[in-house]
């Protein structure tokens, strides 16, 4: 299945407007590291026994953030509209089209798989409470942290910065150039890119907390291979807002789990 003109379109339009659309989406993404940089490090620090840790620390890990998140947002608007994946609100916005048509297409899926997520989340923490430290979405973030980092910035990461990536390489390996990419390579790139994504998260904890018993790591890597499937179909299907949406809604009705 190939873009339609109307899709091709709208996602062209993010190297069309290029640096307004991109700018705009890293703008986005900073409170969330700022909220990771200064809320989070410190008390992760703390637990580590490093405590004192002085204010250029948290700047730097600011300043680090701030680069990747900005490389991963021009990776995506560089590669992503001849993959068909966009952003058509931030970019009708950057464009000075109107948006409310295009939000209203965004936020029904955008619901449908934050629901989804809230209950793969619930799902796992009856299953396996044991693991509630090991899962960020259910437990280790306030939700200030969640919506703005978890919601939003690591959205422009993974999906935006990393499935653009990891489809562009498929493609250019088992695709035709000439052409979008079809159904098939699209939901390969997006599985691909959740397992991915799921093996970083547990080979993460594992080095944080590797006194752990393995077993213990399967409901992270489950649960991080399932919501990166379910988000990056969103976004692959629909738009990066819908994916980001579901984040959103995800956190809000599974926080306090823990």
């Amino acid at each position: 299945m190939t873009a339609s003109p109307s899709t091709t379109q709208a996602c062209c339009d993010l190297t069309d407007r290029g640096w307004r659309s991109c700018v705009l989406l890293w703008l986005l993404g900073l409170p969330g590291a700022s909220a990771l940089a200064w809320g989070m490090l410190p008390e992760w620090l703390a637990d580590l026994g490093l405590v004192g840790v002085p204010v250029d620390f948290s700047l730097l890990c600011m300043g680090g953030l701030a680069v990747v998140l900005a490389m991963c947002v021009a990776l995506g608007c560089r590669l992503g509209p001849g993959l068909g994946l966009r952003a058509p609100v931030l970019t009708a916005w950057a464009s000075g089209r109107p948006v409310r048509h295009l939000m209203a297409q965004q936020v029904l899926p955008g619901m449908a798989g934050g629901i989804l997520g809230a209950v793969l989340l619930i799902s796992l923490a009856l299953i396996w409470p044991e693991s509630l430290p090991l899962i960020d979405p259910v437990y280790a973030m306030p939700l200030s942290v969640k919506l703005l980092y978890g919601g939003i910035t690591m959205e422009l990461v993974t999906r935006l910065g990393g499935l653009t990536l990891v489809m562009w390489l498929l493609w250019r390996l088992a695709g035709s150039p000439e052409q979008a990419p079809d159904w098939r390579l699209g939901a390969a790139a997006v599985l691909l890119c959740a397992l991915l994504w799921g093996a970083a998260e547990l080979a993460l904890a594992l080095a944080l907390a590797g006194d752990w018993p393995m077993h213990m790591g399967w409901p992270l890597l489950l649960c991080e291979t399932i919501y990166g499937a379910l988000a990056g179909f969103l976004f692959w299907r629909h738009g990066l807002e819908s994916a980001i949406f579901a984040h959103l809604i995800t956190y809000l009705l599974s926080h306090g789990l823990g």
